[in-house]
């Protein structure tokens, strides 16, 4: 490798770490466990600064995202969960009677702490682990039990002011902004990927890879809609920040859409003309709409004005681009003048939206945090309604969340139970003591490990639990295996805190990446914990391993056994929602209706829930016995058709501002005909929806046709295109409900 393209891939690599939140996670993490256990060293308290350690791990385990109130209440929610629940399972642990039932309560309210969504399983952390470890360690009296409390308190309380000192003295934009950033980060993935292959020198991107990285753009906005809910449409100009920060989510959202319709029509200009020099031009204009949205992100965590002149740059690269294609000989030639004039347009639209985007951003310095809340305002992070929001969000039952909470109330149920036989000296413990070696008092004081793993293991589908117990066992193993090599060394209480502070910054950032490789350094940070404990030996690490495998397996056979959730049963359902969401997106568009919703939220909606429905099927084709089942494909090309028919009604709303043509008069009554096609054909194909078992589909999806029937339109030549594979579309649809799909795609499924 030469220098260039060797200082190239250094810088790449810092920017990716510069753009990373994980790595300041990590450092969290690490400075929040690490530090109380060297001051318990040093003074020697190294059992109150365990019990620190533990509710610093609990509490500093929650990613910290979203507006500076709701980290705060995150953060204080932690603290409060872990001195509760180590009250609750220091007084329960005395009697097995309670300890047990309170086991499958804490498993259950785990389970349900999914709906909070990622913030919702870092809370449940500090439920269940320390309902687990002081329920295994009850305290005798209660002045031991205040002693442990307070060691709790302090912290959680420490933890908390770590974690406010990690954003105190941020920007007041800058949660909102790095979701953004986020967004044009997956919008030049996707620009990447509909690029690739144009050159002539690398293979094309197959269709799935493109429908992923769109889906990649629309996770990332359902992501920060999730934390920042106020959109383009409900914010006022008043409101310059908030403002700013919408639109701007709005503009990447409407780039990451014209990038797919410029790809649908370099598409469709190869097959008209096969000509390579004209899709080298083309490769080049996706590169550089690929470095627009790398360009973007950096812009968008730095403010820097030298990002923004780079973004500029590359803006006028695009424009000269389209300037060049422009000039061809290609682009005056009858029958293709139209698709190339398209794409000429839509390039513009995008330069436009990138330099909406920067002159909104462009406003005076956002104030420090610390600076921009008044008392009032401070006080109004803890009002009660935030409370009641969340406890209603929290037990708000599902069937799939109901069965999953009440799955790991059993799994850790009976992990419970099987760690108090073993310390009770059973036949079984005996024989493990015999075989392995192990012994008998590790077993005893440490069998809590397998309700611990069988939480952490257990998901909502029997596939995602398989995987995970597989990986935490391999992770496992390997990291005990580090870990006590890694204890030989010299100096053995400086390589233990070595030990802890590196591997709680690795774990936290492999979590979302590979959790084989989390669980590696999720054992080697314990491997750390457990060794500073005087008692630590070879046999506490063997017991680990048992106790891990054990949890792992309880957790699948839970998933398996235990009121499974199938894919083949739930998919069916999450089909239909995507249905309905288009039928939706249709009536909001050709409807006359006195109020309007905007299109781009029922283009997202749309989106959103195609994108459910492809990951159950991802989940359907891993399920056991899968293969065996016939009609399995049709799922694929319903899934498929539905896809397509939001991109052609996302067409049609990208055309309203294309200055092109406008159809004769005469055409009208033909682009009406399609519309009462389509909208017949939505209807027949919910009817058949219904009449296959799916009894959840609304009855309003079936009514016929209002009476105040289609606004009035003006539609240009090219929407009468969309229009029209809209219609073949839901043909497509109805056939494939019929159970007579189009031909099939082998190497497109089995790409799934």
């Amino acid at each position: 490798m030469d220098l260039a393209a060797s200082y190239q891939s250094v810088n790449k690599r810092l920017q990716s770490q510069y753009r990373e939140p994980a790595w300041g996670w990590g450092l969290r993490v690490a400075m929040s466990v690490t530090i109380p256990l060297l001051w318990g060293a040093f003074f020697e308290k190294e059992s109150g600064a365990e019990w620190m350690a533990i509710a610093a791990e609990s509490v500093s385990f929650i990613e910290l995202k979203g507006n500076i109130g709701q980290r705060v209440r995150l953060l204080l929610s932690a603290s409060l969960l872990s001195v509760l629940f180590c009250v609750v399972g220091s007084l329960a642990g005395n009697l097995i009677w309670i300890s047990l039932p309170g086991m499958f309560a804490v498993g259950f309210l785990s389970g349900l702490f999914k709906n909070l969504g990622d913030r919702g399983m870092g809370l449940a952390l500090s439920v269940y682990i320390f309902y687990i470890i002081t329920s295994a360690y009850p305290v005798p009296t209660s002045e031991a039990l205040w002693t442990r409390c307070g060691w709790v308190s302090l912290g959680a309380l420490w933890t908390t002011v770590v974690g406010l000192c990690s954003f105190l003295f941020i920007r007041i934009g800058t949660p909102y902004r790095r979701t953004i950033a986020v967004i044009w980060k997956s919008v030049a993935a996707l620009a990447q990927a509909t690029g690739k292959g144009w050159d002539g020198t690398t293979t094309r991107s197959s269709v799935r890879d493109v429908y992923l990285k769109e889906k990649d753009v629309r996770t990332a906005i359902d992501s920060s809609l999730f934390l920042f809910e106020e959109t383009a449409d409900q914010v006022s100009k008043s409101q310059k920040t908030k403002y700013a920060l919408a639109q701007s989510r709005r503009c990447a959202s409407l780039v990451s859409m014209h990038i797919i319709q410029i790809s649908e029509a370099a598409e469709q200009l190869y097959r008209q003309t096969g000509d390579r020099q004209l899709m080298v031009q083309f490769h080049s204009l996706f590169r550089a709409l690929e470095q627009i949205g790398e360009r973007m992100e950096i812009y968008l965590l730095t403010l820097k004005e030298e990002e923004r002149i780079l973004v500029t740059s590359r803006v006028e690269r695009l424009r000269k681009l389209s300037l060049q294609i422009s000039e061809l000989p290609e682009a005056t030639q009858p029958g293709i003048s139209d698709t190339m004039k398209k794409i000429l347009v839509l390039t513009e639209r995008v330069a436009k939206l990138v330099e909406k985007s920067l002159e909104l951003l462009a406003q005076p310095g956002e104030r420090r945090v610390y600076r921009a809340y008044s008392f009032t305002q401070t006080l109004n992070i803890l009002h009660p309604r935030y409370v009641k929001n969340n406890l209603r969000q929290l037990f708000n039952l599902d069937s799939i969340t109901t069965r999953y909470a009440i799955r790991i109330g059993i799994a850790a149920f009976l992990g419970t139970l099987i760690g108090y036989l073993l310390g009770e000296g059973s036949a079984f413990a005996l024989f493990l003591h015999n075989t392995l070696d192990l012994p008998l008092v590790q077993l005893r004081h440490h069998g809590y490990w397998i309700a611990f793993t069988a939480i952490i293991v257990s998901q909502p589908y029997f596939g995602a639990t398989l995987k995970k117990g597989i990986e935490r066992s391999a992770g496992t193993v390997a990291g005990i295996i580090v870990g006590s090599g890694f204890l030989l060394l010299p100096f053995p209480l400086l390589s233990r805190f070595i030990l802890v502070f590196f591997s709680s910054v690795f774990l936290i950032y492999f979590l979302r990446r590979q959790y084989s490789v989390a669980a590696f350094f999720i054992t080697l940070m314990l491997v750390g914990l457990l060794a500073i404990d005087p008692g630590f030996d070879a046999g506490l690490m063997k017991t680990r391993i048992l106790c891990t495998l054990i949890g792992s397996a309880l957790a699948i056979g839970a998933g398996f056994l235990l009121l499974p959730s199938w894919d083949k049963d739930h998919l069916p359902r999450y089909l239909a929602q995507a249905f309905t969401a288009n039928f939706s997106y249709f009536q909001g568009t050709f409807y006359r209706s006195e109020e309007r919703t905007p299109w781009t939220r029922l283009k997202r909606i749309a989106e959103s829930r195609s994108s459910n429905a492809f990951d159950s099927f991802t989940r359907f084709m891993q399920e056991p016995g899968m293969r065996r089942k016939k009609g399995y494909a049709n799922y694929y090309y319903l899934l498929t058709h539905n896809v397509r028919i939001t991109r052609e009604l996302n067409n049609f709303h990208g055309e309203t501002e294309l200055e092109t043509e406008k159809i004769p008069v005469r055409e009208k009554e033909k682009f009406y005909q399609m519309l009462n096609q389509c909208d017949d054909l939505f209807r027949d194909n919910i009817q058949l929806l219904r009449q296959s078992g799916n009894d959840f589909v609304e009855d309003k999806y079936l009514k016929t046709f209002p009476e105040e029937g289609f606004n009035t339109m003006n539609p240009v030549e090219s929407q009468m295109v969309y229009i029209e594979k809209m219609l073949i579309e839901l043909k497509a649809i109805y056939n494939g409900l019929h159970g007579a799909p189009s031909e099939p795609e082998p190497k497109a499924i089995e790409e799934v």
